[in-house]
């Protein structure tokens, strides 16, 4: 397999006049329009976060948060999309073992994953591997994928295989998407275009390669980045995410507040003192947010290229920087849909970012007990401070 994309976030601008023009359609068909798909697999972005050893471009942490914001910039949709499939391609190729990489990566162009990794389902033990059984929700990017991932509980009887820090053991199990029931179910408020389907795994047998677990997993293959870990990794996707859909609310209420003008005054929105105050403040929260993302992720880059992995302290950062960034981006564009006032309830990019961005704020990633698990080590690091 070979990717030819040399700069990810040159090729990701380079289509996002593509994806800005196909944004109704894969709102309408409920995923990836064909065009935006051809158009990641022709220019390799799918390859993205695939080790370079696999023919991957490998990017680096901070590269891939930039091309993740420019895409979800351009469509919500179609970056939280790109964001599934390239983080789960990219655990694929790390954590799997050689003869399941030697079957998903074997092809001429970079395989797709998509699914859901959290533990809904259930693996037994058997003969060379598990047995996979289980219900799934939220598989975004599941119509184009070659591989789906299905997250498990591994059981003994009834009961939960227990490790040695007293949690279940989780692992996560790849198939193909032929061993897969597909059961559609994707109605939904925001996110609309992701294909996020249900689909059902009935006792499949997958082999022990085909797996790894979803804490502690060993890195097989692939440079800095993976260390990085599961958590971290998909913490790169929701932050990038959150920051390209907040960019985008401001560019549109900043086009529209110049033509704008609300019945209850004569002058157009942008001349109004109350939202120029409310579109700097906005503004500056959305800029601190990226700021502290951007940091705090290639201080992680600076750790993994020496060999390591963060501490407890930098990895609860890279949690705290991305559900902040979540929560900054979901008041941008809750205040530049506020001030488009009725013309907001039409059909437009606005009412989509807000549909977009409330839905992805329900995601268990960057719940507010995020901040609530980060706050012991970070306290340790001020009372640490103060006592030296």
């Amino acid at each position: 397999m070979t990717v030819t994309v040399s700069d990810p976030l040159a090729t990701a601008r380079s289509l996002s006049g593509l994806i800005v023009s196909e944004a109704e359609r894969t709102e309408s068909e409920g995923t990836l329009s064909p065009a935006v798909v051809d158009a990641f697999r022709k220019t390799g972005l799918f390859g993205l976060l695939i080790p370079a050893e696999l023919g991957g471009a490998e990017a680096d942490a901070v590269t891939t948060l930039a091309v993740f914001e420019e895409l979800s910039r351009a469509d919500a949709s179609t970056g939280w999309t790109l964001l599934a499939n390239t983080t789960t391609s990219g655990f694929a190729g790390a954590f799997c073992g050689d003869a399941a990489v030697e079957a998903m990566f074997g092809a001429a162009r970079p395989p797709v994953h998509a699914g859901m990794l959290g533990p809904r389902g259930r693996a037994r033990p058997v003969n060379g591997g598990y047995e996979v059984s289980g219900s799934y929700s939220f598989g975004s990017g599941s119509a184009h994928a070659d591989w789906i991932g299905a997250g498990t509980m591994v059981m003994a009887g009834d009961a939960p295989v227990m490790t040695p820090s007293g949690l279940p053991e989780m692992r996560v199990a790849f198939l193909p998407r032929d061993a897969v029931r597909f059961l559609g179910n994707w109605d939904v408020l925001g996110l609309v275009g992701t294909g996020s389907y249900d689909y059902a795994v009935d006792d499949v047998f997958v082999a022990d390669d085909f797996t790894f677990p979803l804490v502690g997993a060993r890195l097989r293959r692939g440079g800095p980045v993976y260390r990085l870990g599961v958590l971290g990794l998909t913490s790169i996707g929701h932050c990038g995410f959150a920051l390209g859909v907040g960019r985008r609310a401001l560019e549109e209420i900043a086009r529209a507040a110049p033509a704008k003008v609300r019945m209850s005054s004569l002058t157009p929105v942008a001349d109004d003192p109350l939202f120029r105050h409310d579109f700097s403040f906005q503004e500056a929260a959305l800029q601190g947010a990226r700021a502290y993302a951007f940091e705090v992720f290639g201080r992680a880059m600076g750790v993994a290229g020496k060999g390591q992995e963060p501490d407890a302290e930098l990895a609860q950062r890279l949690r705290q920087a991305t559900t902040y960034a979540t929560r900054v981006a979901a008041d941008v564009v809750r205040s530049a849909y506020g001030w488009l006032g009725t013309d907001g309830i039409r059909p437009g990019v606005l009412q989509r970012c807000l549909r977009d961005m409330e839905t992805a704020s329900q995601h268990i990633f960057v719940d507010g007990s995020t901040f609530t698990a980060a706050a012991p080590v970070l306290l340790e690091s001020y009372t640490g401070a103060a006592g030296t």
